[in-house]
């Protein structure tokens, strides 16, 4: 017997996970007056799904076109017996480095390292606009914003730009980086 919660079977399509797990669900543009609303100029799409834990906040998949996506919480589904996944979708990979320091164990003392280079990392890099940081020196300074699935600290270099703000939301991180 047909029903509702069956019905939307029929627009599923096979997704791969980046370790090339599949599973089912359904890539849709997300209603504007449903979610809050961000400033991020690629557009938004939403993945539904009608099992429980086969994506998570921060995985990276693949849609049938090979275009990457990070997968972000979206909360209450309105949608019955399914669950709702905010997609942003991947448009570079980053090189990601962190300084390293170690301890003298002679003085006690922290000396410095050369970075230390943690891969590329996939995220969405957006624009923001120009910053003045101090009115005498009237100074600009480019600032993007990005959206990761890795876990960044203030202080890391990204693309060589450094991490000045962090926020963790809908479990993925966004980062302003000058």
């Amino acid at each position: 017997m047909a029903s509702l919660h069956t019905a939307a079977r029929r627009f599923q399509t096979l997704i791969y996970k980046e370790n090339g797990q599949p599973f089912n669900g359904t890539i849709m543009p997300v209603d504007e007056g449903k979610i809050p609303s961000y400033d991020f100029a690629s557009p938004r799409l939403m993945l539904r799904t009608t099992v429980e834990g086969v994506v998570k906040a921060r995985d990276i998949i693949l849609d049938n076109l090979n275009r990457r996506f990070i997968v972000a919480n979206n909360g209450y589904s309105p949608y019955g017996q399914q669950f709702t996944w905010r997609l942003f979708q991947v448009l570079a990979d980053l090189s990601w480095k962190r300084q390293a320091s170690t301890t003298d164990t002679l003085t006690g003392l922290k000396k410095g390292q050369p970075p230390q280079d943690l891969g590329l990392i996939p995220c969405t890099v957006e624009m923001t606009g120009r910053e003045y940081p101090e009115p005498a020196t009237n100074l600009s300074e480019e600032t993007r914003r990005i959206v990761t699935a890795a876990n960044l600290q203030l202080g890391d270099q990204v693309d060589d730009a450094i991490v000045r703000r962090l926020d963790t939301a809908l479990g993925v991180t966004y980062a302003e980086i000058r």
